[in-house]
Order: structure tokens, then sequence, then C-alpha cells
């Protein structure tokens, strides 16, 4: 039975969300390793661009082996930087997503995000192994959406941009749940505000699965 285009789409998104749900079940294996680097230096590099745009600078960028990220800065604003981590994750992987139904979009935005974390990684990582790390990622993405059949590089384009949408969900649970006290993007803006971390979290949890929702409404709107 063929399936109306309605149909095709619901399909999808479900395989999405079960794609999206297994790299979560397996953040910690060596599989999905080169998504979380991807993911994480997308976090922290969004610090670092919301610290250069607000006046500040990057004094350093490390990210271990565990992929614990941080991004050192002075100067800027601190609202905006602190906040910058939930809503750069989710904007990068937004793109990707969007670019895989957007061709001509695809083209020319891809390789821009590909230069701009390459030469942040370099001026700013203390990790010298970083950089060589991200380009190996970013080639074998390259490769996938280049050479690979079109529904499998839409496919991982689509997988690993919604990880990044939902990146905040990993934030929540490894910043708030998982221990009495962390140092995360949620407890500066309590300092900075006196609003609770929770709150804090909850709010940005919120605000990805409402964008979530209206990027899959704007990436569905023309169909499959």
């Amino acid at each position: 039975m063929k399936l109306t285009r309605k149909q095709k789409q619901i399909t999808e998104i479900i395989i999405l969300f079960i794609i999206t749900f297994i790299a979560f079940l397996l953040w910690d294996t060596l599989i999905i390793y080169p998504i979380k680097l991807l993911v994480v230096l997308f976090h922290e590099i969004s610090h670092g661009l919301a610290a250069v745009l607000s006046g500040g600078k990057v004094v350093a960028l490390d990210i271990g082996l565990d992929l614990s990220g941080v991004c050192t800065i002075e100067g800027g604003n601190s609202f905006f930087i602190a906040s910058s981590g939930y809503l750069g994750s989710f904007i990068f992987g937004m793109i990707l997503f969007y670019s895989s139904y957007n061709k001509n979009f695809g083209q020319w935005i891809l390789p821009i995000i590909a230069v701009v974390l390459i030469i942040f990684t370099i001026n700013s990582s203390t990790n010298a192994a970083l950089p060589f790390a991200l380009m190996g990622v970013i080639l074998i993405i390259f490769l996938i959406k280049y050479f690979a059949p079109s529904k499998v590089s839409d496919f991982v384009l689509k997988s690993i941009g919604l990880i990044s949408c939902i990146y905040v969900l990993i934030d929540i649970k490894e910043d708030i749940l998982d221990t009495t006290y962390s140092y995360s993007d949620a407890s500066i803006l309590a300092q900075l505000t006196g609003i609770s971390e929770l709150i804090w979290g909850l709010l940005w949890l919120s605000l990805s699965i409402v964008g979530i929702f209206f990027l899959l409404k704007l990436a569905y709107k023309k169909g499959i």
C-alpha cells in the first residue's frame, strides 16, 4: 500500500526520534563519540561566539577525553554567554536539520559552519589533538553528505541536528539531576538572576521542545 505524504512524514519523524533515543542510550559509548564531540563543540563554541559578540574574548577552549567541555572567557555579557550554550546547541542543530530539506541553504551554510568550527578550535583549543579530531568528524560528515545515497545523507544530517537540538536534556541531567552541586550554565544563570538553576533548566528544556516542534513544522511544511 502506497503511503500518503502525511504518513511518510509521520513515519520519518518516528524513525528520527527512535534514532535519537538510541543515541542517548549509547551516549557514553565509542559509536556515538564523534557525534558527541561535535555536539559538545557546538555548545562550547557557542559560549565563545557569544563572548566575542558581546565584547569579550576566549582565553582557552578545552574538551577532555571524556568530552567534558570548558570555555574560559574574559569579559563580555555574562547572561548572554551563559545562555548561549543551550541556545547555540539548538541553533547549530536546527541548521543541520533544516539543511537536509533546503538543499541550496545546505550547500553554503554547512561549509561555513565547518570553517568556523575549525578556525575557532585551532585558535582557542588547549588540546592539540582536538582540531584534528574535529576535522576527522567533519570529513566523515561531508563524505556521507556528498557520496552516500541522498536518503542516507539526509538521515545523518537530520539525526545529528535533532540530537544537538535536544542536547539540553543531557545538560540538565548531567548538570542538575546527577549531582548535588555543579558549575553549569544553569547554575551561572541562577547566580546572575537569583532564580533557581532547576527553573532555568526547565525553562530551556521547554524552549527546546517548542523550538523542535516549530522546526519540524517548518521542515515538513513542503512535504518529503
